[in-house]
């Protein structure tokens, strides 16, 4: 029941035609967001409220609200509740103004912690939390009494923030009905806030506020110990929403400073802010779709069914982190639960200057204007009967036909609830559970009636259980076996390989390209690239933007690719800007494939960037192997991603295929008792061959760097072969060995002996053309030459660890460990080791990737020795690559290649355009062999080498040839310290921003820009070092200069050959 609101008794409307509704004299209202809906219902989506002297737009239109999702020409806006929750949430995420700084600060700090790695990490945490609920109800079902839905939904849902956003413990449910003291502080608070609004002015409010004021002492007091004590442990790695905050670094310049992002204050801020976000609303949700479940039998049948596919008989199953994708309706369920009654039952936004509304209504800037969610929910576009709860509504098909803006449960643009996806997964898997263990009784036929705190809920709401049984979960596999989607009526339609060829011929390339900020598509393009690795191409993995202007002519590209916000990544918004604005025909016949990554709780903008990729080089002439596939970050994840790989595997055996490999592998059906095979040349000739390697001696072996320096790096010159040449800037591409003590570790960890012989037979079409086969080899030569030691395994390769293992204990802890875990495959083993020898060498051989070429960009020049190339090379801990060539001294031979550089890499010597070199490190080496080339041509145009080392005298690379190029006129070296700082200068961005005027000048003469080095620190602070100098000489805003750069890269006037450090 609502309360009743004096409405104008002439129905009158504003000026602009809008009705308006008086509430001035309605009094205190206890349930707002049900009333706002009752004047919807009266007067239309449109309708103003009048409080006094001031009146409020509300809106519930789709068209309206679409136009306000604009992020170009609105943005959130204040309104007096969230007003009065700053006062003790601060500038948190969700109280913060717009334009605070910490704000931003904040919402990038805290981005990475919900990506799709860190939902993996955060699963163990969930579950622990959902074991209690199940045995608090499961004393319910014992003693035969009522569950108070709403109260453990609260308590599930906050215990499950604080164990996995900041390592804190509530223990909600071992109080029995006594909630913890923070827990009722906070709702002291928010009813303070709350009640606020409609206080009468005239009257004393002291006691009130005082006693608000303690709640928020309190609140503030029990964070500050967490904080403390989580900072006295040391332990401030970013496994959750706590260690990210106090480990972030803030930002110098653009480059990685000394001192902390966030500041304790705003670390207290979005602490409690996250702790009532992050537990009030999905509460609600789950208490919403209990409700909904406990009316609908049909819909509790199908979620019931769901789950027990997935789990079977099993009571107390344990869910894996994929498991949760694997429920589609449940997450449908829930979804129509929150579109009947989103939680948070409204927001606001305003206009960025003033403008007129759909054509029509009139507004201010800064003018909040409400959304009426539940109103915009019930929008026409819901069909007929919006009231009837549907969970089809939710099915991929009727969500891709519906405009993305009618379903708002969670906000709007870059300030909408960050952590949905979180909020999602830890109901998904509770409504799932409970529905395969209970059978829900509604023992008092409860109706619903909504509570209205700062969110929604249901009051009241209790339901008895008994637990299910086998028979129970039969019966519901009886009933509903003739509806789609049961197990019954699932055909296996998995296509076959039957008839292809197993490889490809020597020398195929192929080309993956992601876009990604949080690693999930990096990681899926490189899984790819070991996968066609094994068919036999010559995979290459390279970010976007490392391809904006151009793309390969001469092999197919593959694209993973992901939104920010409906923006490219960081890594391709250059390939994108390009791409946006190419010729016809830019990309004509080329064949490629996408495989956008999304998340669809944002469905403003899912797979929008992945779309507008793939519809873009269709439109530019290039051909589709596969249609664009969509890899749902909320839903099979994993799923699509395998049966992309599968089609493409396919698609590319189908084109790609070497005609003589159809059948290769199968047993041959000869009368004769022995088949005999001749083999020449050892294991490594073959792997060579398959790779396109040659063997290459080492004819200078150096330290480039001072003796005992902690970070060395390495000179090396490598004759070429007879009819082997390169070409200014090139790669070499290195097939290393791994160290003989690494090796050794391995085969004790795995339980073998390193002079045991093996012969490897393929047993699949698909056999890896990368690893030897049906030729004898050592486990020390398999291990040091052919397989990878020293990667991290994928979730994937971790639960085959976890299913060999024979301990239990071991199991259960490789099954719950933690996606970021930084441990390598063999160190996993060697922690675990009950594998030692369980692993048998076949299941082994799929674990372990083939090893894989490195990369390193040569450092000279053919102008000054056309028959040797040179490289530098950096130490990295743990590095194989590294480690090998460290190690190699003259007389050794190394397998290698010379790989091409992007085109647009290289610099004319003979071109008198000015240029700017910006290097870090052995990102030095193309411009080693830039600046010989110059000296050799005479070039004496303008041309500036900016570059950043530690010390002058430690390792400041190759000083006196560049001293001698500078006294010939062709070079400008300004070399940066960062152990010895000259005015400030720490990093290559800090002297470009401090000669400013010097470069821009050179800019507008038309120069181009050259940056190489750390992909993950260097090369973004200087972009950032350029924006700012745009904004600087331009008065730009920092919108308008990151355009300019983005057009900058798109021309090819700035280009980037970046690594990824470590």
């Amino acid at each position: 029941m609502t309360d009743t609101i004096a409405l104008h008794s002439d129905e009158s409307a504003a000026d602009d035609g809008i009705p308006v509704a008086d509430l001035t004299d309605a009094g205190l209202i206890h349930t707002p967001i049900q009333q706002f809906m009752d004047l919807a219902r009266i007067h239309g989506p449109v309708f103003k409220r009048k409080f006094g002297d001031h009146e409020t737009l509300f809106l519930a239109s789709l068209d309206l609200v679409t136009e306000l999702a604009d992020e170009s020409r609105f943005s959130k806006a204040k309104s007096v509740v969230l007003e009065n929750v700053r006062e003790f949430t601060g500038d948190g995420l969700f109280t913060a103004y717009n334009d605070e700084p910490n704000w931003a600060k904040a919402h990038e700090v805290l981005m990475p912690a919900f990506s799709l790695g860190s939902m993996r990490t955060y699963h163990p945490a969930m579950l622990k939390a959902v074991r209690r609920v199940m045995a608090a109800w499961d004393r319910r079902v014992a003693d035969g009494t009522p569950v108070q839905v709403a109260e453990d939904m609260t308590r599930m849902t906050l215990d499950t923030i604080g164990l996995a956003g900041f390592g804190f413990d509530f223990e909600s449910f071992s109080r029995g009905d006594t909630a913890h003291p923070f827990v009722e502080a906070m709702v002291r608070c928010l009813e303070w806030s709350l009640t606020k609004i409609s206080r009468d002015p005239d009257a004393d409010h002291s006691a009130a506020d005082a006693a608000f004021r303690t709640n928020a002492d309190y609140l503030a007091s029990v964070v500050d110990e967490v904080i403390a004590a989580r900072t006295a442990s040391g332990e401030n790695g970013d496994d959750d929403l706590l260690g990210l905050m106090l480990g972030a670094r803030g930002q110098e310049d653009g480059a990685a400073g000394d001192g902390p992002a966030l500041d304790l204050a705003n670390i207290r801020n979005q602490v409690i802010t996250f702790l009532i976000a992050g537990h009030e609303t999905t509460s609600g949700a789950l208490s919403f779709a209990l409700y909904y479940l406990l009316k609908d039998p049909l819909a509790l049948r199908m979620v019931q069914r769901e789950a027990d596919e997935l789990w079977g008989d099993q009571a107390d199953p344990d869910p894996s982190f994929e498991d949760i994708g694997r429920l589609p309706f449940t997450r449908q369920v829930l979804n129509e639960a929150l579109r009947l009654w989103p939680t948070a039952g409204a927001f606001f936004r305003q206009a960025h200057e003033d403008t007129l509304l759909g054509g029509r209504y009139p507004l201010k800037a800064g003018e909040p204007v409400m959304v009426l969610t539940p109103m915009l929910h019930r929008d026409p576009v819901w069909g007929d009967n919006p009231e009837l709860f549907d969970p089809s509504r939710f099915s991929p098909e009727a969500e891709a036909a519906r405009s993305p803006h009618a379903y708002k449960p969670f906000g709007t643009g870059e300030r909408a609830c960050i952590g949905r996806q979180f909020a999602l997964h830890e109901a998904t898997m509770l409504l799932a559970l409970l529905a395969h263990r209970y059978r829900l009784i509604d023992h008092r036929d409860y109706q619903l009636h909504i509570k209205e705190t700062l969110t929604l809920k249901p009051d009241g709401f209790t339901l008895t259980l008994a637990a299910r049984t086998p028979a129970d979960r039969a019966a519901v596999r009886a009933a509903l076996a003739v509806l789609p989607g049961s197990a019954e009526n699932t055909g296996d339609d998995a296509a076959t390989d039957e008839g292809l060829p197993t490889r490809v011929p020597q020398g195929t390339g192929l080309l993956l390209l992601h876009g990604s900020n949080y690693g999930t598509c990096r990681e899926f393009a490189e899984r790819l690239a070991d996968e066609t690795t094994g068919l036999g191409f010559t995979a290459d993995v390279a970010p976007l933007d490392a391809y904006a202007g151009t793309l390969p002519a001469d092999r197919p590209v593959v694209i993973v690719a992901a939104s920010y916000n409906g923006q490219p990544t960081d890594d391709a918004a250059a390939f994108v800007e390009w791409l946006n604005t190419a010729q016809d025909g830019a990309a004509a016949d080329l064949p490629f494939a996408v495989l956008g990554v999304g998340d669809r709780n944002w469905a403003a903008t899912y797979q929008h960037i992945p779309t507008l990729i793939d519809d873009r080089l269709d439109a530019l002439g290039a051909h589709r192997l596969l249609p664009r596939a969509e890899a749902d970050a909320s839903g099979d994840l994993s799923g699509t991603v395998k049966e992309f790989t599968a089609a493409l595997r396919t698609e590319l055996l189908t084109r790609y295929g070497a005609p003589a490999t159809i059948g290769a592998g199968q047993p041959a059906a000869e009368d004769t008792g022995y088949t005999v095979t001749e083999i020449t040349g050892g294991p490594l000739d073959a792997l060579a061959a398959r790779h396109g390697l040659v063997p290459m001696t080492v004819t200078e072996a150096h330290d480039l760097t001072a003796e005992g320096w902690p970070r060395p790096k390495r000179f090396l010159r490598i004759a070429l072969p007879d009819g082997v040449g390169y070409r200014t800037a090139d790669h070499l591409a290195v097939l290393p060995a791994n160290a003989p003590d690494t090796v050794e570790r391995a085969a004790r960890a795995l339980g073998a002996d390193p002079d045991t012989v093996l012969a490897l037979h393929s047993g699949r079409r698909a056999g890896r053309d990368t690893l030897p086969i049906d030729r004898p080899l050592t486990v020390r030569q398999l291990l040091t030459h052919h397989l990878e030691l020293g990667m991290r395994p994928t979730p994937e390769q971790v639960a085959v660890l976890a299913a060999h293992n024979p301990c239990p204990p071991e199991r259960h802890a490789l099954e719950n460990l933690a996606e970021d875990d930084p441990r390598t495959l063999i160190e996993l083993i060697e922690a675990h080791p009950a594998l030692s020898g369980a692993l048998p060498w076949p299941v082994l051989l799929e674990l372990l990737p083939p090893l894989r070429t490195r990369h390193y960009s040569l450092s000279s020049s053919p102008a000054t020795d056309a028959r040797h190339a040179d490289l530098m090379v950096s130490l990295l801990p743990g590095g194989t690559g590294s480690s090998y060539l460290h190690g190699v001294r003259p007389g050794d031979t190394v397998l290698a290649r010379v790989q091409p550089c992007r085109e647009a890499f290289r610099l004319d010597a003979a071109d008198d355009t000015p240029v700017l070199l910006v290097a870090a490190g052995t990102g030095l080496a193309p411009f080693r062999g830039a600046v010989a080339d110059r000296v050799a041509a005479g070039q004496r145009s303008p041309a500036r080498l900016y570059f950043g080392c530690d010390d002058p005298t430690a390792d400041f690379l190759h000083a006196a040839e560049f001293a001698a190029a500078e006294a010939a006129g062709v070079i400008s070296v300004r070399p940066v310290f960062s152990e010895h700082p000259e005015n400030g200068h720490r990093f290559v961005q800090h002297r470009i921003a401090a000669e400013a005027a010097e470069v821009w000048e050179l800019l507008q003469a038309g120069a181009r820009v050259y940056v190489c080095g750390d992909g993950s620190r260097m090369a973004p602070g200087v972009r950032a070092a350029f924006r700012e100098l745009h904004g600087a000489r331009t008065g730009a805003s920092p919108q308008e200069s990151e355009a300019w750069l983005r057009e900058l890269t798109a021309s090819g006037r700035y280009i980037e050959d970046v690594y990824a450090a470590g």
